[in-house]
C-alpha cells in the first residue's frame, strides 16, 4: 500500500508535530538527526536505545498512548524507512511477527543496499534479541552434534522439529554433517515457509519430511529421539504452553529429549521490539519454565533451562 493511503487509512496528519507528547516531539527530533546523518553508528547506539527505553517506559506509564506511539512509528517507518528490517517487521507480510523471512534475514544480516538505509539495519542486527535469534541457530548445531555422539544403534536419530520456519539451521547442519544418519520431521503452519524450508533443504529431502499442520492437529506415526522447537513457545499462553508441551513429551522416547527455546525476562531490546518493531512475545523467568513443565508432567530432575551467550534466549530441557 503506498504510504499516503495508509496515513489516510491511519488519519495522521502530516505533520513534525505528533499530538501533545512532547516526549514523542523529542523522540522524533532525534530520529530525523539520525535521519540527516544517514542512520546511527555504532557509537551512538546506546543514545538511541536510551531514547527507545525512555519511550516504551512513557507508554508503561501512561504518559503517552500506546495507539499514538504506534501510529507514529508505522508513519515514520513508510516514510523514512522503507526496504529495511525496521519495515519488515512492521509489515507482517505473512500476517504475523517473526515469520520465516524475518528470521531468515537475521540469521543472514540481511542489509540495505542503500549506504544510508544500511546503517539502521545494522543498528537493527545489533541489538540483543537478533543476536539471540542467531546465538540458537548455533545452539541447535550444538544440540544436533550432542545427540548424534551419544545416538547408539544402527537406527537414524528420530528429531521432531516444531515450527521449523527457514530452516536454515537444519540447512547448515546437514552441510556441516553430510553423512549423519537423521532422519527429521518439520512442522510448521504457514504454508509459505515449509516451500522456503523445503528449497533450502533440497538436498537432504531424503532425509527429512515437511508437515503444513498446526502443531496441535499433527498427529506422528512413530517416537523422537530428540524434539526441538526454538521459537513457538514465546508465542503461547501458559495454558496452551502446557498443553503443547505436553503433547511434545508424549512423543518423544524414553532417554530422549525434548528442548524448547523461549525469550527471557532479560532482554535490553524489548522495548525496541514492541516500541519500533509492535513486536510482543511472552518473556518467561526461568522459575516460570521449570513450573509450568512441572504442569506438562516433567518432574525437577528431568528438568534442566540452560540459555545462549546473550541471556536472552532460554532453552528448556526435559529428559524422558
Amino acid at each position: 500500500m503506498p504510504a499516503p493511503a495508509l496515513i489516510a487509512q491511519l488519519e495522521i496528519p502530516v505533520s513534525t508535530t505528533w499530538g501533545t507528547s512532547h516526549l514523542l516531539n523529542q523522540f522524533d527530533d532525534l530520529f530525523h538527526d539520525f535521519l540527516d546523518k544517514g542512520g546511527p553508528l555504532p557509537p551512538e547506539y546506546s543514545l538511541l536505545n536510551r531514547a527507545i527505553r525512555h519511550l516504551g517506559d512513557a507508554v508503561r506509564a501512561g504518559v503517552v498512548a500506546k495507539d499514538e506511539v504506534s501510529a507514529y512509528i508505522q508513519d515514520s517507518t513508510l516514510r523514512h524507512l522503507g526496504g529495511t528490517m525496521q519495515a519488515e517487521a512492521l509489515e507482517r507480510k505473512y500476517g504475523y511477527s517473526g515469520d520465516f523471512e524475518i528470521i531468515d534475514h537475521i540469521y543472514t544480516r540481511h542489509t540495505h543496499p542503500d549506504p544510508k538505509l544500511r546503517q539502521w539495519d545494522l543498528y537493527f542486527h545489533a541489538q540483543a534479541a537478533p543476536v539471540a535469534v542467531r546465538n540458537r541457530k548455533a545452539y541447535f548445531q550444538d544440540l544436533m552434534q550432542a545427540h548424534l555422539s551419544s545416538h547408539r544403534g544402527p537406527a537414524p536419530l528420530e528429531v521432531l522439529n516444531v515450527a521449523s520456519g527457514p530452516a536454515r539451521d537444519v540447512r547448515e547442519f546437514f552441510q556441516n554433517h553430510t553423512q549423519a544418519t537423521v532422519r527429521m520431521d518439520c512442522v510448521d503452519m504457514d504454508a509459505h515457509a515449509i516451500d522456503y524450508a523445503q528449497r533450502m533443504c533440497a538436498p537432504w529431502l531424503d532425509r527429512m519430511t515437511f508437515h503444513h499442520r498446526n502443531v496441535l492437529r499433527f498427529v506422528p506415526t512413530r517416537g523422537y529421539d530428540l524434539t526441538w522447537s526454538a521459537g513457538l513457545f514465546d508465542y503461547l499462553s501458559d495454558r496452551v504452553f502446557v498443553h503443547v508441551l505436553k503433547a511434545l513429551i508424549a512423543v518423544t522416547k524414553p532417554g530422549g529429549e525434548v528442548v524448547i527455546g523461549n525469550f527471557s525476562d532479560y532482554n535490553p531490546s524489548r522495548d525496541y521490539m514492541e516500541v519500533l518493531g509492535d513486536w510482543a512475545l511472552i518473556h518467561r523467568s526461568r522459575e516460570t519454565l521449570v513450573s509450568l513443565a512441572a504442569q506438562a508432567g516433567a518432574s525437577p530432575d528431568q528438568v534442566q533451562v540452560f540459555w545462549e551467550a546473550e541471556g536472552v534466549n532460554y532453552f528448556l530441557h526435559i529428559r524422558r
